[in-house]
């Protein structure tokens, strides 16, 4: 994650060598309360998800309707990205089929989740908030749940695959 020439949130998905299809990605997010009542309801041996993020209140007329009032976030699927994408954070690349929630917009208080996956079990994902974003000087991308230059997130990349 790094900040855009115009300030905006920029995600930078780049799968490791040898595993260069990208074929999904999400970004959901939670505030603090959510992901303690989720751990809470875990514990108690509940069924159902164990994700952080509270499952979507489905209504009769709208699927997302619940969701859209908790969450900030996206789903994508469908298309093929070789070598990795980079994109504004809620724009999503058009190519891939993407269903929204919530505010597309980083909100104060919440916790965010981007995770990717592609061939085989590849799978990735970082987590930040918008205060996070906000720290990051020039030059500077959020990873590995801290800031660091281009030349550490590159070697990171390298590190990690």
């Amino acid at each position: 994650m790094r900040n855009g020439d115009d300030g905006q949130p920029v995600a930078e998905l780049r799968p490791c060598e040898g595993s260069e299809t990208l074929s999904g990605m999400g970004l959901e997010s939670w505030t603090f309360e959510e992901g303690e009542a989720a751990i809470e309801e875990a514990s108690r041996g509940s069924v159902g998800s164990s994700s952080a993020s509270p499952p979507a209140q489905a209504g009769p007329d709208d699927p997302d309707e619940g969701r859209a009032h908790q969450d900030s976030g996206w789903e994508a699927w469908g298309a093929t990205n070789h070598g990795g994408v980079v994109f504004p954070l809620f724009s999503p690349p058009p190519e891939w089929r993407a269903q929204t929630f919530g505010r597309q917009a980083l909100l104060p208080g919440r916790t965010y989740a981007l995770t990717f996956h592609g061939s085989g079990s590849y799978l990735a994902h970082v987590y930040f908030t918008a205060d996070n974003l906000a720290s990051l000087r020039p030059g500077q991308v959020w990873a590995d749940n801290r800031a660091m230059s281009t030349k550490d997130f590159d070697e990171l990349v390298d590190d990690k695959c």
